[in-house]
């Protein structure tokens, strides 16, 4: 017999399966956003290594912002997938294998293309990248005192630490993960703040590095919609969305301006509040970008390859003198993302397709279970 209480949650898992059948549109699009303007800055940085232009007037800067909202996405996203599931020691082997699987093959077959060129033309690279130590680091994901030899790595290992840290959820009670966590982000604070200083260890300074406040931050926005009803969210997500631009703007105006990945980050919760608050469908002309949220982590792994390979070529071929270096960027940028979305169409979507096929629960027919 169903209880009142039992019907309730059921409703209530109906109503939370319908709102993320809303919000998750928002948020690929909002991902592919995100992922091309991180793609953007490093096509500036590299066309000033190649034609010594300033595109986009964004080369000097150190970040668009893009990886701050890729991490608290990660927090936001986890939690509303998963909260249902805290406590379950049974999910945590579920979790970290689909996590995992989700990371690991795609990034290992980008590497097994990447690394070979260190030993065939080691000019490439910066000297670690053909040592056994530095390729272990690099394919395991793992804190180093070098950046991964695939550089846009590093943001992996942060998102692999997250994982781990949350999966944490399924086997501890709520006490002992709220005092290791309280303690974790108190060590955090006092150590950005400058209270506590630590050792030249490359495993501690990550370990207490402030950037996981970021995936902390985004769990705490997917309580929060849960937990209260914000309204629409469109004033969230408009104020979200200036920060970025202001941000740039305060950067180009003073490059040593201190703050940005604080006010990145401020944007890109504001941003993920409004999306998380509203109840619209998603608007079919935001479906481009929907599909480049989905190609973002192909866009991620292989997106600077790309565009150094397709600026090497046009460089050797003169194609600056002809067209001119920003008429160039524009067309290798404008290659080098449809090569990312056709590796992400021929190469990640099948092979992930092909992993859940092989990690997917047996299906048992009546015969079978008589």
């Amino acid at each position: 017999m169903i209880t009142a209480q039992d019907n309730n949650q059921i409703l209530g898992a109906e109503f939370e399966i319908m709102d993320n059948r809303l919000t998750i549109p928002l948020i690929q699009a909002a991902r592919g956003i995100a992922v091309v303007l991180v793609m953007l800055f490093h096509t500036s940085q590299l066309a000033q290594k190649y034609f010594h232009i300033n595109f986009l007037a964004v080369s000097g800067m150190d970040r668009s912002g893009g990886y701050a909202y890729f991490f608290v996405l990660t927090g936001f996203l986890m939690f509303t997938l998963y909260h249902r599931h805290f406590g379950k020691a049974h999910m945590w082997g579920t979790f970290m294998l689909k996590r995992l699987l989700r990371i690991y093959p795609l990034y290992w077959l980008v590497n097994a293309a990447v690394i070979p060129i260190y030993f065939l033309v080691p000019a490439f690279g910066n000297g670690y990248e053909t040592k056994p130590l530095e390729i272990i680091t690099s394919l395991l994901l793992l804190p180093y005192s070098q950046v991964p030899i695939l550089g846009v790595a590093w943001s992996l290992i942060y998102v692999v630490f997250f994982y781990l840290i949350f999966s944490l959820l399924f086997v501890l009670n709520k006490k002992t993960i709220l005092a290791l966590f309280s303690l974790w982000l108190l060590i955090v604070g006092f150590i950005n703040c400058g209270w506590i200083h630590m050792k030249d260890n490359a495993w501690l300074h990550f370990l207490f590095d402030g950037m996981h406040l970021q995936f902390v931050l985004g769990m705490l926005i997917a309580w929060t919609i849960r937990r209260f009803n914000l309204g629409k969210g469109g004033y969230s997500l408009a104020a979200g969305l200036m920060v970025f631009p202001v941000v740039w703007v305060l950067r180009y105006i003073d490059p040593t301006f201190a703050y940005p990945n604080v006010l990145y980050t401020i944007g890109s919760s504001l941003v993920l509040l409004g999306i998380g608050s509203m109840r619209s469908v998603a608007p079919p002309w935001l479906g481009f970008a929907q599909f480049l949220g989905n190609a973002s982590y192909s866009i991620l792994l292989t997106s600077l390859g790309f565009l150094s390979v397709s600026l090497k070529l046009a460089k050797a071929a003169h194609l600056d003198v002809w067209c001119g270096p920003t008429i160039t960027t524009v067309l290798c940028f404008t290659i080098a993302l449809l090569l990312c979305c056709i590796f992400y169409w021929y190469v990640e979507r099948p092979l992930v397709q092909r992993l859940k096929s092989m990690t997917a629960a047996p299906v048992y027919s009546a015969s079978t279970t008589r």
